[in-house]
């Protein structure tokens, strides 16, 4: 049992130290269609999707024809426009992240089209216009993109947050203030990205 493992240990490293992998540097960017779940300023303000972006660095890692890993560092500027009722003016409720996600590509066969899914955190890097917000945000990712042969890429992606932002879900050692989701103020970003890869 024990040389089995020992073999299997062996050979499976073998294998990655002689793994062909690609890795390519390249530039993110694009629109931003932000919003906050459940935050309507108690009935008194209409809300809506914050138009804004985000833009960064990214590198990948191409372990096989249908897989990517894709790590990527971005700015990205997310809140939600209102409008209180009564009044022609619109504020801004801004949230200034380091977003850092982890993006694994999945290719559909040789199409260049691939599916992704993201793990994020985002680093709350300054805000405006909310009191007290979450230091950090966790989020999830998926989308849809097109590779071009040159290295550009098109894609459109949905960003959903999971920590609440006043931290009600994150337990700070006294429990969970709430865990109710038809309560917590959460992320969402509607993305649209163009990206470059460059060749080695």
């Amino acid at each position: 049992m024990k040389k089995s493992f020992l073999f299997l240990i062996t050979l499976l490293s073998f294998t990655f130290l002689n793994a062909q992998v690609e890795i390519n540097p390249g530039l993110k960017g694009g629109l931003n269609l932000a919003s906050l779940t459940n935050l309507d300023y108690n009935g008194l303000a209409q809300t809506e999707r914050l138009k804004s972006f985000h833009i960064g660095a990214t590198v990948s890692f191409k372990f096989a024809d249908f897989y990517t890993l894709q790590p990527e560092l971005l700015f990205s500027k997310q809140g939600i426009d209102y409008k209180p009722q009564g009044s022609t003016k619109r504020f801004t409720t801004e949230l200034n992240y380091l977003s850092i996600p982890v993006n694994n590509k999945f290719y559909i066969g040789s199409s260049g089209i691939n599916l992704q899914i993201a793990a994020i955190i985002d680093i709350l890097l300054s805000h405006e216009n909310v009191e007290s917000p979450q230091g950090f945000d966790i989020a999830l990712a998926p989308a849809i993109a097109y590779d071009l042969p040159s290295g550009v890429s098109f894609s459109i992606g949905y960003k959903q947050g999971l920590t609440d932002l006043f931290g009600r879900n994150v337990n700070t050692g006294n429990g969970y203030e709430d865990t109710d989701v038809s309560n917590l103020v959460l992320n969402n970003v509607i993305q649209f990205s163009a990206s470059y890869q460059f060749d080695l």
